[in-house]
């Protein structure tokens, strides 16, 4: 039977919330339990190997590779976690086959195969059913969706279709991960756990890179199959929160007030609490709605805020208003669900006055928890090709292609240096105003949350005086 072995490579030094490796939350390879799942369901053997989860190094992953011995290896990876791939190849034995996905892979598929040797064969967009070709032995050519070498030429194939129905799709083989080790530093119980409820976005953001492997249109699973997934997990893992990881979960409001009712139905707000740590969009919130999401479990939304002015959010085409932000954080507030601001600096057209007024938003807004991010300009957005025409792409390696990095490029009055300070600057004014310390500390119900609150404070304050 053809053995497919699948790498989590291990991420916790290179990503980092505020800078601390320790506040920085371990997510399950969801993708990754989703191709093992299809895989396993057409009768392959299939493992996930989870060196983030057990923060392994390069010996211990040699040697788990060598113990389980595939005929395929396959690994996925964002932009930043390209250095960490070379180094995970060379310690492949030279008869495994290697395959490589993810944004990446879909964003840069000829710079992979022509300075990563090792990597045999690129899937490009949703790679579960490619990945099953693959193991078939179904010839390369006549798959879609991939790119590999062929007697020294680089051959793409034409674009694979997306899964149209997700519901189709089995849930992800979560037996394979070790679902104690998975933890959000803002989580209120456990066991957690995290689902994606949809595929792909409408909405052309220039800086961002999601279209690239998940389409330009939301395909939603329906809201009986969430549910669904939510009993499973309730029932076979004991979980006790899930985390939402979309961009547009709140996108279609009839699927939410189905979900909701379903919820509240079948007695699972009563079992478990949830939150959407994704950056939903405001204008796509109510006031009945977030009520409604309240009373099925809800406790927390992360709103997709990005910028505080104006003239910053149309030119990066976010189709939203700084109304719409104010009115969505004042509803969540009403309804009682906890609200963590989204930001951005760096964006097109900005300078240091268009940061603060950034800071000055987040600061007006009755936000509970805020980020503030440097842009990193993504391969083949939009951003990314003007930064190109117009800019410089700074060559300070894919390991610096983090949120907390100094940056990566220069653009207009945009610098490495401009968005760092101002980086700075926001989590020190939004986070050690009075006011706010005090509303943190009448929250304070329990010793966990003593010690979580300690802790985040700590963390910031030193992240601010780096």
């Amino acid at each position: 039977m053809t053995k497919l072995l699948l790498i989590q490579p291990n991420y916790r030094s290179i990503y980092s919330y505020a800078g601390s490796k320790t506040a920085t939350p371990i997510y399950p390879p969801l993708g990754l339990a989703y191709i093992a799942a299809v895989v396993r369901e057409r009768g392959f053997e299939v493992k996930i190997l989870e060196a983030n989860a057990f923060d392994l190094n390069h010996e211990q992953i040699k040697e788990a590779i060598e113990k389980y011995f595939p005929d395929y290896v396959a690994m996925t990876g964002a932009s930043s976690m390209m250095d960490e791939i070379t180094e995970l190849c060379a310690l492949l034995p030279e008869n495994l086959k290697v395959i490589f996905g993810g944004i990446h892979a879909s964003s840069m598929p000829d710079d992979v195969l022509k300075n990563y040797p090792r990597i045999d064969i690129l899937v490009r967009g949703e790679g579960e059913e490619a990945i099953v070709e693959i193991l078939s032995g179904k010839s390369l050519e006549k798959i879609d969706g991939v790119s590999f070498r062929k007697k020294g030429r680089i051959i793409h194939n034409k674009d694979a279709k997306f899964i149209e129905d997700l519901d189709s799709l089995p849930f992800p083989a979560r037996d394979l991960l070790p679902m104690n080790k998975y933890f959000s530093f803002e989580a209120r119980k456990y066991p957690i756990d995290y689902i994606v409820s949809g595929r792909g976005c409408p909405y052309r953001c220039i800086f961002c890179a999601d279209f690239i492997t998940s389409g330009r249109k939301l395909r939603a699973r329906s809201a009986k199959n969430i549910v669904d997934e939510i009993g499973h997990l309730v029932e076979n893992y004991g979980v006790q929160e899930i985390d939402f990881q979309d961009d547009n979960f709140t996108l279609y409001a009839d699927r939410i007030k189905e979900f909701c009712d379903l919820m509240i139905k079948t007695g699972l707000n009563k079992k478990v609490v949830w939150k959407v740590a994704n950056g939903v969009r405001c204008d796509k919130l109510s006031l009945p709605m977030l009520k409604h999401m309240k009373q099925a479990g809800c406790y927390m939304l992360s709103l997709g805020i990005e910028s505080g002015n104006q003239e910053i959010l149309n030119k990066m085409r976010k189709a939203e208003k700084l109304e719409d932000i104010k009115n969505a954080a004042r509803w969540c507030r009403e309804a009682g669900i906890e609200t963590r601001g989204l930001f951005i600096f760096g964006l097109l057209g900005e300078n240091e006055n268009t940061m603060q007024d950034t800071i000055d938003f987040a600061k007006s807004l009755p936000l509970d928890t805020a980020t503030f991010h440097v842009c990193i300009p993504m391969p083949k957005t939009e951003y990314w090709e003007i930064i190109k025409r117009e800019g410089q792409l700074l060559d300070v390696g894919w390991d610096k292609y983090t949120a907390y990095s100094e940056g990566a490029f220069r653009h207009g009055s945009v610098t490495p240096e401009l968005m760092s300070k101002m980086q700075k600057k926001a989590y020190k004014e939004f986070y050690l105003r009075p006011e706010f310390i005090l509303r943190r500390f009448l929250r304070i119900r329990t010793a966990k949350d003593v010690k979580l609150t300690l802790k985040g404070g700590l963390e910031v304050l030193k992240f601010a005086k780096a």
